[in-house]
């Protein structure tokens, strides 16, 4: 019973000190290396000691606890991106006897076996051990230019004595982040899902901004590159890497809770049909939801889908109010630049509501090119869609706005001059008849906007639109039927012509304000509309006192000469003689 019990007490012992010695300040190395920094790694069970030399050399040791026989560990920087592809590896390879084997490999794709390779620094002393069940990869790295570099570290299974693809669970697509030589500093970042995830709002110290370049990430990373886009806020932030993938960081600022922001390259065109698209919806509670979504129709729900390109790794956050989408896209066909387009909309029960079609939202695309490091916004979505409604809008408001109006005027102001008839007949056809063709071709723009815009309505400017189309058609047959001015329906045929007319030219100006109001331009086309408007009033007053002037002061005249006539013929009857 003693010796059971002495039996127990040192094993009770023994784990104790295994378990003291398992943390990152107090670990023993077996070979008594002593080593000035060390932080343990937020996933993986992992740990990092170095030594910064002098020499721009640094001394490290990588640690895996809890390591089993027939599995790889593995530790790298990445000079020029932030995840896996890129990554210059240390791996060590355990095989189902104990044994280690340790060589370096250069991480250029997804479906990388770890095959052993030179990196694009000089690596020296590496070797790699097994004891207590931890597995520690040595070595002396000969530092490129900086102290501060991304880190990535994996875990997996071996087969026939190769690395095999590592599981692809929430602590593996997290293993990655920064580590500074010379500081002491290192991060972790959160999981990278592939899939829709949820993400609680997190709170962090201010940013020194909102700025592009000194923008401060929470998971500290680093982007070579940056852009603030010219509307809705945003700003594009990326790491270009040598294998074609790219690590991108699309933040919005200023989002609100209950709202959807999303960022996209179309590959093949240029507005928001095709556009592949990075999304982060944000709940009423501020959890953020990532995922990828290919849209297909304006009528979008954005609805979870996947690209026409690899996105191995998407993540979002919201921050002090900004919202950040996390990605690596692996790029497609063999260019640099690309169309982007992005958005900002209301979420409605978690799920993304149709945006605002205000100037921003309809200006927010543009071209980048991840390679020079070149971007720009601001160009109108849709192409020649956009380009269609300018046409729709022109072509209304020169026809119904502004010819239809004048066409009325020449009928109601020339004909009281009677050197102007019958021209003013031929003036008024023309101005109608004109105003007519180009309307229906104006017309016929915005059947073809309405059915190339699934989902989008704008009710009010449709209605008013076809009661203008279908008034304005009346009126062209009454032409043809008018009877002759001494025909007993024709002052019934006034009434109707004019009637409709008139309801014409207030449809018409009401329209083109509803249209204007839509398309949302620049605000001197509203202006010079305006001013038309405001001029062909003025000229309405000035011709209409000029025109109640001329009829009154005819109808005068006429009752003199009727006057004068009646004594004339007074007179001729003998009624004038003299007795």
């Amino acid at each position: 019973m003693d010796k059971f019990l002495s039996l127990l007490f040192c094993l009770l012992i023994s784990n104790l000190a295994l378990s003291y010695a398992q943390n990152c300040s107090n670990y023993a190395f077996s070979n008594n290396a002593v080593y000035n920094a060390c932080v343990s790694l937020p996933v993986l069970n992992t740990h990092l000691h170095w030594n910064y030399n002098t020499n721009r050399t640094v001394d490290v040791a990588f640690r895996h606890t809890g390591s089993e026989t027939s599995q790889w560990v593995a530790w790298g920087l990445n000079i020029n991106g932030s995840g896996m592809i890129g990554t210059q590896a240390l791996v060590a390879v355990t095989s189902s006897n104990g044994s280690v084997q340790a060589h370096t490999s250069s991480v250029t794709g997804y479906g990388t076996s770890l095959q052993p390779g030179r990196l694009s620094f000089e690596v020296q002393r590496l070797t790699a051990q097994r004891v207590n069940g931890d597995v520690v990869i040595f070595a002396r790295l000969v530092l490129p230019s900086g102290t501060r570099f991304n880190q990535t570290w994996q875990v997996g299974p071996v087969t026939s004595g190769a690395p095999a693809t590592h599981p692809l669970v929430a602590d593996n697509r997290g293993s990655f982040g920064t580590v500074d030589f010379t500081t002491d500093r290192t991060s972790g970042s959160p999981p990278a899902p592939t899939t829709p995830t949820t993400t609680p709002t997190t709170p962090t110290t201010p940013t020194t901004g909102n700025g592009c370049s000194n923008f401060a990430f929470a998971n500290n990373t680093n982007y070579a590159t940056c852009v603030s886009l010219p509307v809705l806020n945003s700003h594009l932030h990326w790491n270009y890497n040598i294998n074609r993938t790219v690590d991108v960081a699309f933040r919005h600022a200023g989002s609100e809770t209950s709202q959807w922001v999303a960022w996209a390259l179309n590959i093949q065109g240029s507005g928001m049909i095709g556009a592949q698209a990075l999304v982060a919806v944000t709940s009423a509670d501020g959890s953020v939801r990532a995922y990828t979504s290919s849209v297909t129709s304006y009528a979008t729900g954005l609805q979870q889908s996947s690209l026409s390109f690899e996105v191995p790794r998407i993540a979002a956050e919201r921050l002090n109010g900004d919202v950040v989408i996390y990605a690596t896209l692996v790029l497609p066909n063999d260019g640099t630049t690309f169309n982007q387009v992005w958005q900002v909309g209301p979420a409605n029960g978690g799920n993304p509501a149709t945006h605002p079609l205000g100037a921003d939202n309809r200006g927010s695309a543009g071209t980048v090119n991840f390679l020079t490091g070149q971007a720009d916004g601001g160009g109108n979505v849709g192409g020649s869609r956009q380009r269609r409604r300018n046409t729709h809008g022109v072509l209304n408001a020169v026809s119904w706005g502004v010819l239809m109006p004048m066409g009325a005027m020449a009928a109601r102001y020339l004909k009281v001059f009677k050197v102007a008839n019958p021209a003013w007949f031929y003036i008024h056809a023309a101005c109608q008849t004109s105003a007519y063709i180009v309307g229906v071709a104006g017309w016929a723009t915005g059947l073809k906007l309405g059915g190339d815009s699934t989902g989008i309505r704008y009710n009010k400017h449709r209605n008013i639109g076809i009661t203008l189309f279908a008034i304005g058609t009346l009126q062209v047959f009454a032409l043809l039927l008018r009877p002759k001015p001494e025909h007993k329906y024709r002052f019934y045929w006034t009434i109707y012509h004019q009637s409709l007319g008139y309801s014409v030219i207030v449809l018409s100006i009401i329209n083109v304000y509803e249209g204007l109001d839509i398309l949302d331009p620049e605000k001197k086309w509203k202006n010079a509309y305006t001013g038309i408007l405001i001029s062909l009033g003025v000229m309405t007053v000035v011709w209409e006192a000029l025109t109640w002037y001329i009829v009154l002061k005819r109808k005068q005249e006429d009752k003199r000469t009727h006057a004068g006539a009646n004594g004339s013929s007074y007179a001729a009857n003998g009624n004038g003689q003299s007795a």
